[in-house]
């Protein structure tokens, strides 16, 4: 019989410093824990700290800029006590073009110091599936309403993890609004 178990202490304090520069910051704690008797090398207990904090820049309803930064500490403490520590800078953009189309920007850079073996399943957890050192996410979407119950939607996404080669991946969807 498997068990898991995630219990999340969060805490978020905004403070607008005008009409168009907003401040947050984000703390949260997490305990998430896995036992699987018949699996014991899958068992995890981590214990993880978050901080958060992030400037925004909104320009009425047309335009949106973020920048964040983002410190994760994670440790497991069973089995090898991998341990992770994660720095990220966020960046995300938000532009609507009058009502009918929206482009989204994400970029993210983090740096991740690793103790423990990188195959493994916790490691994976931990990692957010990233790998140790340099990497680097990005992403954009496209979105377009055709007519009052159609959209059409283009995302493209790219990842650079650690020493890995940069993937790319491609989607369009359409879409029937009821």
């Amino acid at each position: 019989l498997e068990t898991r178990t995630v219990r999340d202490l969060s805490a978020r304090i905004r403070w607008n410093l005008s009409k168009t520069f907003s401040t947050n910051i984000l703390v949260k704690s997490i305990n998430n824990q896995l036992e699987t008797p018949k699996f014991g090398n899958r068992n995890y207990n981590l214990k993880q700290f978050v901080a958060e904090p992030s400037v925004s820049y909104q320009s009425g309803t047309k335009y949106r800029f973020s920048l964040n930064y983002k410190l994760e500490d994670k440790t497991n403490t069973e089995g090898q006590k991998e341990k992770a520590t994660v720095h990220s800078i966020i960046t995300e953009m938000r532009y609507n073009v009058l009502s009918s189309s929206t482009i989204n920007g994400k970029f993210q850079f983090s740096n991740i110091n690793f103790t423990g073996a990188t195959n493994t399943t916790v490691a994976f957890i931990m990692l957010d599936a990233l790998l140790p050192g340099k990497n680097f996410l990005w992403n954009i979407d496209f979105t377009r309403r055709l007519s009052n119950n159609m959209e059409i939607n283009f995302t493209y996404e790219g990842r650079k993890p650690g020493e890995a080669k940069a993937i790319h991946t491609g989607r369009a969807g359409v879409r029937a609004l009821f």
